[in-house]
C-alpha cells in the first residue's frame, strides 16, 4: 500500500514538473508572438503613413497639373492676342 501511495505521489510530482515546463514554454512563445504582433502593428502603421503621404503627393500633383494646364492655356491665349 505504501508503494502505491509513493508511486501515486511521484507521478503527481512528475506531472506537475512537466506541466510547469510546458507553461514556461508557452509563456515564452506567447511573449515572442506578442513581440511579432507589435512589430506587425508597427509595419501596418508605417504602411498607413506611406499611403497617406502618397495620397497627399498625388493630390498635390493633380493640383499642379491643373495649374500647369491653366497656365498653358493662358499663355496660348496671350500668344494669340499678340499676333
Amino acid at each position: 500500500m505504501l508503494i502505491v501511495i509513493a508511486s501515486f505521489v511521484i507521478t503527481f510530482y512528475v506531472q506537475h514538473v512537466s506541466n510547469t515546463q510546458q507553461i514556461s514554454a508557452l509563456n515564452a512563445k506567447c511573449t515572442a508572438l506578442e513581440a511579432k504582433i507589435a512589430d506587425q502593428y508597427d509595419r501596418i502603421d508605417a504602411i498607413k503613413l506611406d499611403k497617406a503621404v502618397f495620397e497627399a503627393t498625388m493630390t498635390q500633383f493633380v493640383s499642379i497639373q491643373t495649374d500647369l494646364r491653366e497656365m498653358r492655356s493662358d499663355i496660348k491665349e496671350l500668344l494669340k492676342t499678340k499676333k
